[in-house]
């Protein structure tokens, strides 16, 4: 029987945001699926009688890549092949005096404990008996709630602002899915509420690599939908190697080259042209948004080293909104707002419950103006950055949105034993304001101009010593940066 022996079989809980670790994975005989993007496959070979085989020799052969491992069972007739790739698989079974027996069209999925039994018939082993698979809807060898969202349901379902984190609210108990268009918010990133939890606690992982925002704990916009071979979301019942964050555990696959070349291209608009006019707006708001991209992959080395990689774009211009807001006068500049309509009160202190007074014990609010003394010194640096007008104030600020995301990925096939497959991705997110968030009203007088740079790489190395030894090893070098964006420096104020 072949199992992984582990400390923990990922163990990525252990590395606080922005470190660099390295996690070398060594244990012995369990069959639980590990935080990586890999799939398990076992079950128990009998004969015509139900009698166990032992001894047979089982192979399970990756039909995309020509990927190839192979196994025997144990005494009890039972094996196991864990840390598999997902993708689509043809597993042989056979052993000298009985017919080799071949069963195809199994699709392994990631994070799946899949169960392939099989029936050996007596004959010559060079008679063959091929079975078109079917696997179980039910996943007997683990207690662990999950779904699926898979190729096709990334492809066909609707996806506005394309993260594929959105298509996680068909799935049952998982509610109040933010997936943004892009991460130009230094906060920002995907969230959900799954089972009741904060929607800021869960985990997510891309290819086997944390891939949380440390900003916030939210998650980090993935590759797009072109690029994403499936998404695995756990909701309940986690096994020991997963934790953390108590939510969820979303694990993302990214499409990996194959034997064929394959890509896509795409460009979607949205363009004021195709927009309707507000019922109460004298025209419709000018809107040009593209967002652009393409993914390819394909072998460098027919069935041992492959390459896949995407990029996408978005830039965003829009109308320039317009808001208004109103500033003081020169006389309430200068604390006297007797002409302002409004009646000012004197704060009282919390800790003597007594009003506010000068220091030579004066209120500071008499007859609704207030002393020179008692106006912050804060607020006397920041009067000169308003405009110099009073009453009413409209302006128009324009906020341009660009954003640029690459990813590519690498599988090597060593050998049968030695398998290593990693990727790195980067994405560049700009987001140029004249206003403070969206709680602004001035334009250039907080302005939020920031530029968000997401780096992450992530290696994983599996290695097969023996049917009943293997070691998996993960390097992980993540980063997250928020500057201010080129010539938007942040001033100083002198406060």
């Amino acid at each position: 029987m072949e199992s992984i022996s582990s400390l923990s079989s990922r163990r990525e809980n252990w590395i606080p945001p922005l470190t660099r670790a390295v996690l070398l994975l060594v244990g012995m005989a369990v069959g639980a699926v590990a935080q990586v993007a890999t799939g398990n496959i076992s079950g128990y070979v009998k004969d015509s009688s139900g009698a166990i085989v032992p001894n047979a020799t089982v192979t399970a052969k990756m039909v995309e890549q020509e990927a190839v491992r192979t196994t025997k069972t144990d005494a009890e007739g039972f094996y196991s092949l864990l840390y598999l790739p997902p993708g689509q698989y043809e597993m042989t079974f056979e052993l000298t005096g009985f017919q080799r027996q071949l069963h195809t069209g199994l699709q392994l999925t990631v994070g799946q404990n899949l169960r392939v039994d099989g029936t050996l018939q007596v004959g010559s082993v060079q008679n063959e008996v091929t079975v078109g698979a079917q696997a179980p809807l039910v996943d007997t060898t683990a207690a662990t709630m999950s779904g699926l969202i898979d190729d096709q349901r990334v492809q066909d379902l609707p996806l506005n602002g394309r993260n594929v984190i959105g298509l996680a609210r068909i799935l049952p108990g998982v509610l109040n899915v933010n997936a943004p268009q892009d991460m130009s918010d230094a906060r920002g990133g995907p969230e959900m509420d799954v089972n009741g939890g904060r929607p800021n606690m869960n985990l997510f992982t891309l290819n086997g690599g944390y891939f949380n925002n440390p900003s916030r704990n939210t998650g980090i916009n993935f590759p797009p939908p072109d690029s994403i071979q499936e998404i695995r979301i756990q909701t309940a019942n986690f096994s020991a190697e997963y934790g953390r964050n108590p939510g969820s555990q979303v694990n993302v696959v990214s499409k990996a080259g194959t034997n064929e070349f394959h890509g896509a291209a795409w460009e979607f608009l949205r363009n004021n042209d195709l927009n309707a006019r507000n019922f109460f707006s004298p025209s419709v708001p000018a809107l040009h948004q593209n967002q652009f991209g393409v993914a390819a992959g394909g072998p460098i080395k027919k069935n041992s080293l492959f390459v896949f990689g995407t990029y996408e774009g978005l830039r965003d211009r829009r109308e320039a909104q317009t808001i208004e807001s109103f500033l003081p006068t020169t006389a309430e500049r200068s604390g006297d707002f007797r002409a302002s309509g409004s009646t000012l009160t004197d704060p009282v202190d919390p800790l003597t419950n007594q009003p506010l007074t000068t220091p030579s014990g004066a209120p500071c609010v008499s007859g609704n103006v207030i002393a020179a003394g008692c106006i912050s010194p804060v607020a006397q640096k920041l009067l000169p950055f308003l405009p110099q007008q009073s009453g009413s104030y409209v302006a128009l600020a324009s906020q341009p949105r660009d954003s640029d995301l690459y990813m590519i990925r690498g599988d090597w096939n060593h050998t049968e034993k030695h398998r290593v497959f990693g990727d790195f991705y980067w994405a560049n997110y700009s987001l140029d304001s004249p206003l403070l968030a969206s709680d602004g009203t001035i334009p250039g007088y907080m302005s939020e101009s920031t530029v968000t740079n997401t780096r992450e790489v992530v290696v994983n190395d599996i290695y097969t010593f023996n049917p009943a030894l293997l070691n998996q090893f993960t390097f992980l070098f993540p980063g997250l940066r928020i500057e201010p964006a080129p010539g938007k420096e942040r001033s100083t104020l002198h406060l």
